[in-house]
């Protein structure tokens, strides 16, 4: 069978492009690696751009999602420094959010085909045909790649777990500390959401973040962090993936499309990357349903306006030294600056 579309990946971007494709009648089938539930590092922070992806597909979820209006950094022993959101986030933990957008995808019409692991792209008389480890091949007109970072090399690492007992309140947290910080969000069934991103020569032994509490104190130098997590109980198992590359990719190559994080990975204290993912997908599935492939890329750069380049700064105090960390916490809270450069990493339709 030869389907108008074939996605790879079944996480945000992949799932979201499957179901608007759908939705506008293409025959899609929507090839994903593991199966669901599953689990995934993120920060489960979902911003006003992303929100509206979430009401069209898959409203149940925000019925249960906190909503989050202030964002709190802080570095070193100084206070925390806040300022509030220009638009309320949600949190939504990723074993919801993908499994609803997957169970969506097929509701629209969509072949689903979990634990399908693509093993090439081979260009067939014009067509595509996907040939899948321990399966049958597939054939399609267009392929769109949402399968991640693809393999990027980088010295980043990230670790996330989910915590009780812990009050946030309607904020999301963000404790510097030399070589790496972490993101704390509130999540569904009162969840607390922690996940750091830290420089591999600091992350230690890995197997040591099974508790992920004992190993931030031993790795992530932040008395905040430290503070917090001692008042909290872990309620789910710590996730890790290595290789986290930052920064724009590419859109198209070689006569494949990408979506999310496969064209671009925005640095995640931006807090804008669950959104471009979700947002990706659809404008890469409404261009292929138009019939303009070809316009996508220069679509998705407009869309992404000087995201990368604004995030670019502030990825730099991943490296600073706690002194500077605090005078940019500092600096964050000021209006004329934490919200504008928010403002500016920020997906434009």
């Amino acid at each position: 069978m030869r389907f108008d579309l074939a996605v790879i990946g079944g996480g945000p971007a992949g799932s979201t492009a499957a179901a608007i494709a759908a939705r506008h009648g293409l025959n899609v089938v929507l090839l994903e690696r593991g199966s669901f539930p599953r689990d995934k590092v993120c920060g489960e922070f979902v911003s006003a751009e992303g929100l509206a992806v979430v009401a069209e597909l898959a409203p149940h979820l925000l019925a249960d999602a906190p909503e989050i209006r202030t964002s709190i950094w802080f570095a070193g022993r100084g206070p925390g420094r806040r300022f509030d959101l220009p638009e309320p986030a949600r949190g939504i933990s990723r074993l919801a959010l993908d499994a609803a957008l997957w169970e969506c995808a097929g509701k629209a019409g969509a072949t689903l085909r979990p634990r399908a692991t693509v093993s090439g792209r081979v260009p067939d008389g014009g067509n595509w045909r996907l040939p899948i480890a321990g399966g049958d091949a597939v054939a399609a007109a267009h392929v769109l790649d949402a399968g991640g970072r693809n393999g990027r090399r980088s010295p980043w690492i990230g670790v996330k777990a989910r915590f009780e007992g812990l009050t946030i309140g309607a904020a999301v947290e963000m404790h510097l500390f030399a070589g790496g910080y972490c993101g704390l969000a509130p999540v569904e069934r009162g969840w607390v959401n922690a996940c750091a991103l830290i420089h591999r020569r600091l992350a230690g032994d890995l197997a040591a973040t099974r508790d992920f509490a004992r190993w931030a104190r031993a790795c992530c130098a932040s008395p905040s962090l430290a503070a917090r997590l001692a008042e909290a109980r872990q309620a789910t198992p710590t996730v890790v993936t290595v290789q986290v590359g930052l920064g724009s990719q590419t859109a198209a190559r070689g006569g494949i499309w990408f979506a999310g994080d496969a064209s671009g990975f925005l640095d995640p204290f931006a807090g804008d990357g669950l959104a471009r993912a979700m947002l990706s997908g659809k404008l890469a599935a409404e261009r292929l349903a138009a019939g303009q492939p070809q316009a996508y890329p220069a679509a998705l750069a407009r869309a992404s306006g000087r995201g990368f380049a604004a995030a670019a700064p502030l990825r730099a105090l991943v490296r600073a030294p706690a002194p500077l960390q605090s005078l940019a916490a500092w600096a964050l809270a000021r209006p004329s600056i934490g919200p504008r450069l928010l403002s500016a990493t920020r997906w434009r339709p």
